[in-house]
This record gives C-alpha cells, structure tokens and sequence, in this order.
C-alpha cells in the first residue's frame, strides 16, 4: 500500500526530542512524532494541598490540554489513564506527603497524540529527576478499512481506520504493556498483531530515549568542564 507520506506499513515518523525547554520547573521535554509535538513539563516533588496528600506516598497529578480548544470527554480519560500508567511507574513511596504534578500540552496534532504525550511525559520526568520504577515508551497502530496495519498513523490515517491502539512498554521484562487503549472494531487476531508491531516499535522509541538523554549528558559534561 502507498501511505500519504510514503512511509512503510512497519515505519514510524522522524523522532525528536528537546530536553529542558522549560525554565520555570523541575523538568521537561518536548517530544515530537513526525508533525505530531508534545510539550510536557514536570513539577515535582513540591508542597500538596492537604487533601491530596497521602501519608505513604507522593500524590501523581496529571494534567492534559489539547492544541485547540478546551478538553473534551477523551482527553479527560486520557489524562485519567496517563495518571494510572504514571503511579505505578514513578517511585513514589520515595517522597510521601509531596505532589509530582505532570502537565501535557499538544502543540501541534497530526495522529498518535497520546503515544507522543507518554513519551513526552516520560523524558520530562526523567529530565526532572524524578525517581522511576522503569522507563516507558509508546506506539501507535491503525488497523484500515482494508484490513491493512499501519504503525504510527498520521491523522488523515487514523480518521480513515477502523480502529486505533495504542500501547506502552516499560524498559523491563514485564508480564504486559503499561498503557493500553483500542478504539473501533477489530479482531482478536488484529489486535494480536497491533501489539506485536507497537512492541517492536517501543522499543525504538525506547532506544531514542536513551540516545537523547545521554546526549544531553554529554553537553553538561562539556559545560561543566568548560
């Protein structure tokens, strides 16, 4: 199949990531799937209202705000769930009776919006220091009208699909993915084979992770030296 923008059926968009862009809080990252980019920045651990706080752990907030418009339905529930992947993986019995408080922001919108916004996510909490139980990163799959799978679809894709999943893997041997969404009507077989693909491509996401994050390393080296 001929794809818009002529990319494999197997093929993710050009990863970017900025480190730090934010001057105002602990941390942050920028994280951009082809023309799709996320802004997230982290706060964290800082003072928590009284009635959020937890007396055994640090209190997780997320907050989620689309490129145009005010939330919708969805993004609620994709703040909600983003929240629940977070609290599991962010090692919060480490710094009870704090807030880490995670705030999304889509810049530009072009497919696979909640994949950039997890990847986004996890590099600004790494980029704030914030203490984790594993790494996660996200992919994209659309499952067309034709039956063909295609991975991290644009938005003209996804709008044609007859389903979206997206799913996130931890860095670590696990029993399953730590994130899963899938919309619309699919098999089990097809389901089966989104997974497989969105594995294979966390982990390059996963591998661009670690490439960014050890080049902004080696800057501060240079700096620090300098």
């Amino acid at each position: 199949m001929t794809r818009p923008d002529r990319r494999e059926a197997t093929q993710i968009r050009a990863l970017h990531c900025a480190l730090g862009q934010l001057s105002r809080v602990d941390g942050s990252a920028q994280f951009s799937l082809g023309d799709t980019s996320v802004l997230c920045g982290v706060y964290g651990p800082v003072d928590v209202k009284i009635y959020d706080e937890k007396i055994d752990r640090a209190h997780i907030e997320v907050k989620f705000r689309p490129d145009i418009g005010v939330p919708t339905t969805k993004d609620k529930w994709t703040e909600s769930a983003v929240r629940q992947t977070f609290e599991q993986l962010i090692l919060a019995q480490l710094h009870p009776r704090t807030l880490v408080q995670i705030n999304i922001q889509v810049r530009q919108a072009d497919g696979a919006v909640d994949a950039a916004a997890i990847n986004a996510a996890t590099m600004a909490l790494v980029d704030a220091a914030i203490p984790l139980h594993s790494m996660v990163a996200a992919a994209t799959c659309a499952v067309l009208e034709s039956g063909e799978i295609v991975v991290d679809p644009n938005q003209e894709e996804a709008d044609q699909a007859r389903s979206i999943h997206t799913l996130a893997f931890e860095n670590k041997t696990t029993e399953g993915p730590a994130y899963v969404d899938s919309r619309g009507d699919f098999t089990m077989d097809e389901y089966n084979r989104c997974y497989d693909l969105c594995a294979t491509s966390a982990e390059r996401v996963l591998a661009f992770m670690r490439s960014a994050i050890e080049s902004k390393i080696s800057k501060e080296a240079k700096l620090s030296t300098t």
